[in-house]
């Protein structure tokens, strides 16, 4: 097999590996997101599941930011986010995806390439510009 052949095959097992996709329900505990807030929940006892069961209730949420009681406020506080902004490490925070948004990440890692992208992988292999 051909330098070339390689390369193609590499990238192409890459594409048909299923990866590590986002589930709803996963969060990150330690990490949060900045931007996209739409909604600030003050929460008496709230938790991390109680944020998360509100963002699934909101059409508009795709992300959400719980915080411990005293970070925020007195209260631990629930952030609705409009969008899924890169996490960062936050220590007394906890993150997570809206089931809708999980469900739309794992139907779009388990689909196979489109020839588009089969045709931009062998240019790319080749080293030939689109």
């Amino acid at each position: 097999m051909t330098q070339l052949g390689l390369i193609l095959a590499g990238a192409m097992a890459c594409l048909l590996v299923p990866a590590a996709t986002a589930q709803s329900g996963d969060r990150m505990e330690g990490w949060a997101r900045r931007g996209a807030t739409y909604r600030i929940v003050p929460m008496d006892n709230g938790t991390p599941q109680a944020c998360d069961a509100l963002c699934a209730s909101d059409n508009a949420c795709r992300s959400w930011v719980w915080s411990l009681p005293g970070l925020d406020g007195p209260d631990a506080q629930c952030a609705l986010l409009s969008a899924a902004p890169t996490p960062y490490r936050a220590p007394g925070r906890v993150t997570g995806l809206s089931d809708a948004l999980a469900r739309h990440i794992e139907a779009a890692a388990e689909r196979p390439p489109s020839p588009r992208e089969i045709e931009a992988l062998r240019a790319t292999a080749s080293g030939q510009p689109d």
